[in-house]
Parts: C-alpha cells; sequence; structure tokens
C-alpha cells in the first residue's frame, strides 16, 4: 500500500489577517509540548500500517519552519523509525521567510526534506502589510537564497492575488519578481474571504475592498499567459511547474491517493476495514479534533485523538473522484477510474460529460479520459454542479 503523509504544525508568529486553518501563536513551551504529542501519534499510527510504503510527506501549517530544531527532532526521529519510506519519496515542507533559518533548513535537509514550499504571496511589502504578512519581499529574496545555499533546489512559491489594493500590474510584477527567485514550482491562489477572519469584517466595514469575481478572472488570465511565457505549464487550476517538478503529494490528492494526517485537524483518507467493506463503504475519511489541547490531552491518555469519521460509499466515492481529478488539466483517466469502480466514465457520467463538452466545458481524450477546457477551469463548480445531479438522480 502506498500512502502519502501529513503533518499539522499549528503555531505561527502571528496569525494572517485571511486566514481560518488551525493556527495561532505559541510560545516555545507550547511547541515543544504539542511536538512531543505529535511524537507519540506518529508512533501509535506507524504500527497500525506496518505495509505501507510512504512515498510523499508534507508539513504544513501554520508554519512549520518556526518549530526549534530541538522539537524538531523528535518528530522527525518517529517517523523514519515508524513508517517505510520509498528510496524516492518526495518530503515538502512549508516555510514563512519571516522565520527561516539556516539551522532549521540544515536539520530537515539531514532529515531527507528535498522540497520547501515558501509563502511569498505578494511582491509589495505595502500589500503584504495588508494581509498580516510578517515578513518583507525582500527577506523573502532572502529566504530563497538560503534555501538554495542549503542545497535544496527544488523550490515552490506561493503567491496570491485579487487582494486589497492590488492592481494587474502589482499582479504583473509579483510575478516578474517571484519567478527571478528562480522557484521550480508556483502556486498561484486567489483570495477568499473567509468567514470569522480579521479580513472579513475589514471588508463588512468598508475598511477593505477586494476585486470582485470579474476582476479577479482578469487576475487568473493575467497569471495563465505570465507563467506560460516563463515556461512554467499548469497542470491544476491554481498550480504551474517546470517540467518534472510537479508536486507529487498534492497531486496525490486530486487523484485519490491514500494519505494519513497527523496532528491536530489533520485529515486523512484511507482503506476501509474488512466489516466497513462488506457493508459497501470504499473509504474512510476522518479528522483529528481541531482543539489543540484535547488533542494533546487525548495524545496524553494514550489514544489516538477523537475524531470525525465518515465512511464513503462507492457512489459517492465516484463523484469525488470527479470533484478532485477535475481540478487537473489531464483531468481523470478512464482506465483509473475503472480500476477503482469497475465502471467507465461514459458509462457512470456520460450525459453530464456530454452535456460539458457541448457547452464548451470539458472534452474527450485520446483513452476515453475527461478533463474541463481551460473556460471549464474558470467556471469549475459549475461542472460539479452536472456531475452532482447526476448523484442525486441515481
Amino acid at each position: 500500500m502506498q500512502l502519502q503523509l501529513y503533518l499539522h504544525f499549528p503555531f505561527c508568529k502571528r496569525k494572517c489577517f485571511y486566514c481560518d486553518f488551525c493556527s495561532a501563536p505559541g510560545c516555545e513551551e507550547e511547541i515543544d509540548a504539542y511536538c512531543a504529542a505529535l511524537e507519540k501519534e506518529i508512533r501509535m499510527e506507524g504500527a497500525l500500517w506496518p505495509e505501507a510504503q510512504v512515498n510523499t510527506v508534507f508539513f504544513g501549517g501554520g508554519t512549520p519552519s518556526i518549530v526549534p530544531p530541538k522539537a524538531m527532532v523528535g518528530v522527525l526521529d518517529a517517523l523514519r523509525e515508524s513508517f517505510s519510506f520509498s528510496h524516492a519519496v518526495e518530503f515538502t515542507s512549508e516555510a514563512n521567510p519571516g522565520t527561516l533559518k539556516e539551522s532549521w533548513l540544515e536539520l530537515m535537509k539531514r532529515y531527507g526534506m528535498n522540497r520547501l514550499s515558501l509563502g511569498v504571496q505578494a511582491a509589495q511589502d505595502e500589500l503584504l502589510r495588508r494581509l498580516g504578512r510578517i515578513h518583507t519581499f525582500q527577506e523573502a529574496r532572502q529566504a530563497a537564497s538560503m534555501v538554495k545555499n542549503a542545497g535544496i533546489s527544488n523550490l515552490s512559491v506561493d503567491m496570491m492575488f485579487a487582494l486589497p489594493g492590488q492592481t494587474l500590474d502589482m499582479y504583473k510584477e509579483t510575478i516578474d519578481k517571484v519567478c527571478e527567485l528562480e522557484p521550480k514550482h508556483l502556486s498561484a491562489y486567489s483570495l477568499i474571504v473567509e468567514d470569522g477572519t480579521p479580513l472579513q469584517k475589514n471588508v463588512e466595514s468598508g475598511a477593505v475592498t477586494v476585486p470582485d469575481d470579474d476582476e479577479a478572472a482578469d487576475f487568473y488570465l493575467l497569471g495563465l499567459e505570465k507563467l506560460r511565457e516563463q515556461g512554467y505549464h499548469q497542470y491544476e487550476i491554481s498550480n504551474f511547474a517546470q517540467a518534472g517538478f510537479t508536486c507529487r503529494h498534492n497531486a496525490g490528492y486530486w487523484q485519490g491517493a491514500w494519505y494519513l494526517g497527523l496532528g491536530v485537524s489533520a485529515h486523512s483518507m484511507l482503506p476501509p476495514g474488512k466489516e466497513e467493506a462488506e457493508k459497501g463503504a470504499v473509504r474512510l475519511r476522518r479528522a483529528n479534533q481541531n482543539d489543540v489541547k484535547s488533542y494533546m490531552n487525548a495524545i496524553e491518555e494514550g489514544e489516538t485523538p477523537p475524531r470525525d469519521r465518515q465512511w464513503i460509499d462507492r457512489k459517492e466515492a465516484m463523484f469525488e473522484a470527479m470533484m478532485t481529478g477535475l481540478r487537473m488539466n489531464e483531468g481523470v483517466s478512464n482506465v483509473a477510474f475503472q480500476s477503482l469502480f469497475g465502471v467507465s466514465l461514459q458509462n457512470a457520467f456520460g450525459e453530464q460529460l456530454d452535456s460539458l463538452v457541448k457547452d464548451g466545458l470539458g472534452q474527450w481524450n485520446g483513452n476515453g479520459g475527461f478533463a474541463l477546457t481551460p473556460h471549464g477551469l474558470m467556471v469549475q463548480n459549475e461542472a460539479l454542479l452536472r456531475l452532482m445531479d447526476n448523484m442525486n438522480n441515481s
């Protein structure tokens, strides 16, 4: 069994104004205690998956780069001692330019990290301040140099568009300056105003304004053009890579790989047990509790954290395979779909897919697979609503 691992580190130096992830500022003692609990969970879960081979690892947050090396060592040791790793494992960690240090990079590389995702977001310091970011663009430049000097050539950079006060010229400048950092991979996300965030309060009060959907589409199209010119190919709605540098971990999510989430609020998608499979379940979706104290208390008592569990039947799994797979430019493979579910794409969703082709939103490829067109990717939700009608009516 091939398995992907995700580890969540919920601490930040300061929470960004737009962020609704499970993250918060934390002192060194809290971080140490959390990492000790995470180490225990790793060992407990590792004992449950002795036959699994790990092919990707992803440290996310929060800010993994805020974790002191001495606290991180126990986590890294537990991973290596509890799981079997593929010889070609892709090991990524996120990092914030405002917290990245050489000692942290050296430790992570020593334990096998070979890919780093740097949250840059914008090239204009004023925009970074409006987002609540703790770094400047010059610090992002310095961080990118630090990564390369540490011998980690596979650098990914996150950018954002449709920001408060951002113009198309500013986004063009961000793309140009980020490409000067020579990343192998780029993620470009449209800002989403999430409920309960400081950004939402500022938007509702009129303190800031954000571009509307039509304006956001202009940013998106500009990004497609500029990144293509810079030699990056789009392989997913928000992700771009030079040849050979697609993010295998994220691609696994979209292509239906098994993944195990460790740490507070981490999510997993795992095979069902024999009893559940006999009842029709084909997948288990579960989520760790999203409260740090409750998570740590459960670990201290020798239990895996309380989790939400949802057994997914074949019908729902087929829809989810389409929902995630159609995020990617290559779309959904008919061979892979039929291998998983014993039915072809045409038999499962033929009427809906044909309607997408008719309206210029989708296209069949040479081997019977199905993908959204460039326009379809921009209005993916419309395509998914049609597929959902198939679920509701079948």
